[in-house]
């Protein structure tokens, strides 16, 4: 390998710095490369010949950055003299006493003893110790009035210390340029800048030129994964005279635009954490552009700036790892409360994990409180508990919650109703959990089924086995759980009216909600309106219909897709589901919507901007039609199932 990354590596031409360092003019950047992907890419890099890699400490991933630069010097592969390395200061980090420190943090990250360049990220700085991205009470970007000038002074200092062999900025105009070098004992070495076809740059890169300055381009492929790219925003590479110039010279557009940056003479910087993109991306040294395609590809120059340092660039960045916690708190802000007949407060939001299988469910909780869910419902039954638990470690870990911050539900099975098994049950839970102790504790189903066995227990006939405890003497063994504070509070799952007022008449504790199945085909208005005499929340599962249940039959009706709801839905200009969840939150309901689909888990979020009309309410409302999709028919014979002995 160390051979074949040499001969590679050898192919890449080298700029001069005007302190004399020579620096590769093409590297890898590293800009949205997320930490579980990046090592790999960078490790793939140097073993295909790359020696520059560009980080910097926003993008939050220089440790995983460090792990793979240890292990290729470790391999033999390069040596650490091999490599050109570059990070950046960033914005809230400007003050001349915290550039030293800013500096050592990335040094440590990345196991360096120093770096080849380091870059002030952008001429402005931030208000500082107040989070990557501060802002002010009313939600804008807190800056802070420290000058670049005392800026520069201080990162000539680390140079002359030996932190970095160079110094440089980035994204600085040419007035800021001037204004360095007019009060610099230090020039820069290089200007980092958005420089691709569509923003080509020139004037600055002349002016940069005639002060010995280098450029280095980055998004040089117009940054098609950005996030917040717009339906239809032009796309570089898909650019009818790009994918012409890549058939004539038999080169992909990529590779076509990668070359225009090196023969205009610019570092380039292009990001991939894809091996096979890494590898072809580098392959750009066998070919040439002639002078005129170089210049029909200036022509293409349209001040398309697609970093532009404004409010909805930053609004993104906050979804950076390392920014994760205060994005996730804001959003988390945005949920109301309802407040329990014991006194405590609850989200009426939250993520199901019903039919959340092991291998997507750990994902799916990790990206819903990133996203600001603090309220995740599970249950024994699902049995996925294990790795809910490690989607709630992971985030308490990261600091992007606390434990107090969450609000955790489980459920006790019908095959632990005995009083003797309700808390190894609940204790069981909460080891899979990793937790303490739970927020809410819940007896799943009103009847009790054959204990210590098959969660699902049959007879020989094949019926299912019941066991003959009363849920009465359930409810004080799970009243004893509280005491314990083992759970925070307790509650019931799909009892009916006679069974909630018979337990209301024997417990010394009062069920703080009751679980049902709620949506608009089932709106249960008489239980709910029950429930809520008795100062019980209802919390509402399979709000959107499920329309996932494994036991649907072709032409059932589905409730996302009902002309009604869709006509809402174009109406509000949401989703059919976002129509839905918001039905039930303005009814009051504690809502939790199931779905390990990133973008689902976000969208179902998005409904705190817009209010259904009492109107559009009371025709949600017309829809019932007692339309029940979790019956759980094999229990009907039991004396204590909710759905055949009861009018709701």
């Amino acid at each position: 390998m160390a051979t074949a990354s040499a001969k590679n590596a050898a192919k890449v031409p080298f700029v001069t710095f005007n302190n004399g360092q020579k620096f590769p003019i093409f590297g890898l950047g590293t800009w949205k490369s997320k930490p579980g992907e990046v090592t790999q890419a960078v490790k793939d890099a140097i073993d295909y010949g790359y020696r520059h890699i560009d980080c910097a400490h926003i993008y939050q991933n220089e440790a995983e950055v460090g792990a793979a630069l240890s292990a290729k010097i470790k391999e033999g592969v390069v040596k650490r003299e091999d490599l050109y390395i570059t990070s950046k200061l960033w914005n809230t980090m400007h003050r001349p006493d915290l550039v030293e420190p800013a500096i050592k943090t990335t040094l440590k990250n990345l196991q360096l003893d120093y770096l080849d360049l380091y870059l002030i990220h952008w001429p402005f700085a931030f208000k500082e110790e107040s989070g990557i991205f501060p802002t002010n009470p009313d939600g804008t970007t807190a800056y802070s009035d420290v000058d670049y000038l005392d800026t520069w002074k201080a990162m000539e200092a680390i140079q002359k210390k030996g932190l970095t062999k160079s110094i440089g900025v980035s994204n600085f105009n040419k007035r800021q340029l001037e204004r360095v070098l007019a009060n610099c004992t230090i020039p820069p070495a290089t200007n980092q800048i958005e420089v691709h076809p569509y923003l080509n740059q020139k004037k600055l890169i002349a002016f940069c030129r005639s002060k010995n300055i280098a450029v280095t381009a980055y998004s040089p492929l117009g940054s098609p994964d950005r996030p917040w790219a717009k339906p239809g925003d032009p796309q570089l590479l898909e650019d009818p005279k790009i994918v012409a110039l890549a058939k004539k010279y038999n080169k992909t557009p990529a590779q076509v635009v990668l070359r225009y940056q090196v023969q205009r003479g610019n570092i380039t910087i292009p990001k991939s954490v894809t091996k096979s993109r890494i590898q072809q991306n580098f392959e750009i040294w066998d070919f040439q552009l002639s002078p005129e395609d170089i210049a029909l590809i200036d022509t293409f120059d349209c001040n398309g700036r697609i970093c532009p340092c404004d409010e909805t660039v930053w609004k993104f960045c906050e979804f950076f790892p390392g920014n994760m916690a205060t994005a996730s708190a804001k959003n988390a802000a945005k949920v109301p409360f309802v407040t329990f007949n014991n006194g405590e407060k609850f989200p009426i939001f939250g993520l199901g994990t019903w039919k959340s299988k092991p291998g997507e469910v750990t994902q799916a909780v990790k990206d819903a409180i990133d996203y600001g869910y603090r309220h995740i419902d599970g249950a024994h039954i699902y049995q996925n508990e294990a790795e809910v638990g490690a989607g709630l470690t992971a985030k308490i870990k990261e600091g992007v919650v606390k434990r107090e911050d969450l609000y955790i539900t489980s459920k006790l099975w019908n095959t632990m109703h005995r009083p003797d098994l309700v808390e190894p049950a609940i204790r069981t839970s909460l080891k899979n959990l990793q937790l303490d102790y739970l927020d809410l504790y819940l007896i799943h189903w009103p009847f009790a089924l054959k204990e210590e066995g098959e969660l699902f227990p049959t007879n020989p006939d094949g019926t299912t086995a019941y066991s003959d405890v009363d849920y009465l003497d359930t409810w004080k063994a799970m009243e004893a759980l509280q005491r314990k504070g083992l759970t925070k509070s307790i509650g019931v799952s799909n009892f009916n009216k006679k069974q909630l007022e018979r337990l209301l008449a024997n417990c010394s504790i009062p069920p703080v909600t009751n679980q049902i199945e709620v949506h608009p085909y089932l709106n249960q208005q008489k239980l709910i309106d029950f429930c809520k005499s008795k100062n019980i929340v209802v919390t509402a599962y399979s709000p959107l219909g499920s329309p996932d249940r494994p036991w649907a039959k072709p032409g059932d009706p589905q409730l996302l897709e009902d002309p009604k709801i869709v006509a809402l839905a174009k109406k509000y200009n949401k989703t059919p589901a976002q129509v839905v969840l918001r039905y039930q939150v303005q009814r009051g309901n504690i809502t939790i919507p199931k779905s390990v689909t990133k973008s689902r888990i976000q969208q179902n979020f998005d409904i705190w901007d817009f209010q259904l009309s009492p109107e559009d309410i009371a025709l949600i409302d017309t829809f019932d039609c007692n339309g029940r999709i979790c019956p759980y028919e094999d229990a009907y014979s039991h004396k204590d199932h909710p759905f055949a002995r009861d009018d709701y």
